[in-house]
């Protein structure tokens, strides 16, 4: 609802961040009824040394599948203590998807392309 109302009043670039975490916590087909309307969905890897990564790296791939890279940004939310830098943090979730089988095509799109989109650093079309 809230997305289709932020279409309805002109909103230009919406993201979803944490879209399959709580509080947000939407389905695939949510997910993919707000990228149909235009949204970006937001996967942020976190940490891939605990025991939740690989799990958590499934369902990602599982949801960016059904999604479509084309309708997706990655990011790392890493920087707190304890936590990997998030360089290093965002290479290790760039390469556990590759692992589940993303291109490095779908990858580049999702990390570099969308995001430069979404910002207005490259062209709409790509």
């Amino acid at each position: 609802m809230i997305v289709r109302e932020a279409r309805r009043q002109g909103v230009q670039h919406i993201v979803l961040t944490h879209a399959m975490n709580a509080p947000v916590s939407m389905s695939i087909a949510q997910m993919q009824e707000a990228a149909k309307l235009g949204a970006l969905i937001e996967f942020c890897g976190s940490t891939m040394l605990d025991a939740t990564a690989a799990a958590r790296v499934d369902r990602y791939a599982d949801a960016i599948r059904k999604i479509g890279p084309q309708s997706v940004i990655l990011s790392s939310d890493l920087g707190q203590k304890g936590n990997p830098l998030p360089t290093n943090g965002f290479a290790a979730f760039i390469l556990a998807l590759g692992a589940k089988g993303f291109t490095e095509q779908e990858l580049d799109r999702m990390s570099k392309q969308n995001p430069a989109r979404l910002l207005g650093l490259a062209d709409k079309k790509s």
